[in-house]
């Protein structure tokens, strides 16, 4: 495996971009369905469990990121997210998100509704001033969109060749995949989580860029992603596929 940049992340910014939770209608024709060990310096800290549910061009995401075992007992962490929209071969135009979240000390709400790809934005925390302005971010991806495409499966012509800009309601995040290097079982791809705007000074000292690596298996004509790793301020997290 690729070395992976020193720069550090934070774990609830990798919670936010990868979790969700929705639930969708039982008649949807197409329903995929993952489940990922979230490892901290190899002690599972953590789960991910999400489903894609499908129906023409319309889909919808349900999923829960939270922690578990015995980290779970010292932190608790809940986050749940729903997203619903339109996918045309591989651009995505969603039109809701929701997201809540629980530390155990905290909660929170969010809403993302689009209009003609402009995001209108719902939330009980008072609008900081160095968030986005939410009519400047049309046709930006929500979170959950913007994580199900990423650990999709893909096709040997599509693979580690992605961007994903991503708009969370405050701060926007551009996701690009590259660097295809062939493995015994499959692939592997090196990728860039970068922060463009809508972050404090302080966020921004922390790093702008911060490399990650997901793994492939080849199976069934397509690349299924077993692994992906990147580092965190609590050591390297790893997102094992179950």
């Amino acid at each position: 495996m690729n070395k992976i940049g020193k720069k550090k992340f934070h774990f609830s910014s990798i919670a936010a971009f990868l979790a969700v939770f929705f639930a969708f209608s039982s008649a949807m024709a197409d329903t995929q369905r993952y489940k990922f060990d979230v490892l901290i310096r190899g002690i599972k800290a953590g789960q991910l469990r999400y489903a894609i549910e499908t129906k023409g061009a319309s889909y919808g995401i349900h999923g829960i990121l939270e922690s578990t075992g015995l980290v779970g007992l010292l932190v608790k962490y809940h986050f749940d997210a729903q997203a619903v929209g339109k996918r045309f071969g591989k651009q995505y135009q969603p039109e809701h998100y929701k997201e809540v979240s629980d530390t155990g000390r905290r909660k929170s709400e969010k809403i993302i509704r689009y209009q003609n790809g402009i995001p209108k934005v719902t939330s009980k925390k008072p609008k900081q001033p160095h968030w986005l302005d939410p009519l400047t971010q049309e046709n930006m991806l929500d979170p959950m969109t913007a994580m199900a495409a990423l650990l999709s499966d893909q096709s040997k012509n599509d693979l580690c060749n992605l961007y994903l800009p991503m708009f969370d309601g405050a701060s926007r995040v551009e996701i690009t995949l590259s660097g295809l290097e062939k493995t015994e079982n499959g692939a592997q791809c090196s990728g860039v989580y970068q922060r463009i705007g809508g972050f404090t000074e302080k966020e921004r000292a922390e790093g702008e860029n911060f490399p990650f690596i997901l793994n492939y298996e080849f199976e069934n004509d397509l690349y299924r992603v077993q692994r992906f790793d990147i580092t965190t301020l609590r050591g390297r997290a790893s997102f094992v596929r179950q």
